[in-house]
């Protein structure tokens, strides 16, 4: 998946934990990049759908595709990094697709999500990575 460099979203993590099924919570979790500067103020308690249909079309399409959703409790702002607090992604094919590393991250592309495009649009396009940048799954 490639990206505009302003529109870049990156979720990092410091460690996953599978407590439940179709949950990863994820521990020192934030979000970087460069789409942080023109951002609004995130809510204290919200959530987001990270759409990986792109990155998984090797398999055969699903009824629900390949959404997981992104809550959160609790935001703190530090430099460049929104920290979130309580943070866990739930899906149906979260732990059983594949499971997340500590070293993996999430790139989410941002591109028309501001209030003049989709005001209530609040599912994006992503993409699992491993540390070392290269991609997981690949459409291609």
């Amino acid at each position: 998946m490639r990206v505009l460099h302003k529109y870049r979203l990156e979720l990092r993590w410091e460690s996953v934990d599978y407590t439940r099924p179709e949950v990863a919570v994820l521990k020192g979790a934030y979000f970087a990049g460069p789409v942080l500067k023109d951002s609004e103020q995130l809510r204290e308690e919200d959530e987001l759908t990270l759409d990986m249909t792109k990155q998984h079309m090797v398999f055969s399409p699903m009824q629900d595709f390949y959404q997981a959703v992104l809550h959160w409790k609790g935001v703190q702002y530090q430099g460049n990094k929104i920290f979130l607090k309580e943070a866990h992604i739930k899906g149906k094919y979260v732990n059983s697709l594949e499971t997340l590393e500590n070293t993996d991250w999430i790139l989410i592309d941002c591109k028309g999500h501001d209030d003049s495009n989709h005001p209530f649009n609040l599912v994006y396009w992503s993409e699992i990575h491993k540390f070392d940048n290269s991609e997981k799954y690949s459409g291609k």
